[in-house]
């Protein structure tokens, strides 16, 4: 019965996040506003031959300043993922790093009590981030990172 609750509690979970996330995120085409911060989406899955492909979705301008944006980059390991925003030479402006969306770490109280954490691999997956905007920006690049490099996926015009 325990694990019932906790699976349909887990469901419940997954799908508010899901319509939160599709629900602010309505426009699909960039907004043009003169302010500091794009929030960035985009689709991620995997094809048959484990090999992963990622769509961009849409982009959304706004106002804002990150707090504490450039602070740590430890998410720069294998498995995860790296955005660059590019200017209209294709030089980095600036770089940000993500955690693999298509594993989801759950935590949850086993039958012993125990709070316990697992990783869920996932096929898909939907995705936002933010990052800071300069009026420069004019492409997206989103890439998976390996242990020698950084694979590229997606050049995006913005």
């Amino acid at each position: 019965m325990k694990q019932l609750l906790l699976s349909l509690l887990f469901v419940c979970t997954v799908c508010t996040s899901l319509c939160a996330q599709s629900s602010t995120l309505m426009n699909t085409k960039t907004k043009k506003v003169t302010d500091n911060m794009i929030f960035l989406t985009y689709h991620i899955y995997k094809i048959p031959e484990a090999i992963l492909q990622i769509e961009y979705k849409n982009a959304i301008l706004a106002k804002g300043r990150i707090k504490g944006f450039h602070e740590t980059k430890t998410l720069n390991k294998a498995d995860n993922l790296a955005c660059d925003l590019l200017d209209k030479d294709m030089n980095v402006i600036e770089t940000l790093y993500i955690e693999n969306p298509l594993e989801k770490s759950i935590e949850f109280i086993n039958d012993s009590g125990i709070l316990e954490k697992r990783l869920i691999p996932l096929d898909s997956s939907e995705f936002t981030f933010r990052m800071p905007y300069n009026h420069k920006v004019i492409y997206a690049k989103i890439g998976v990172i390996s242990n020698s490099n950084t694979s590229y996926f997606s050049i995006t015009k913005l």
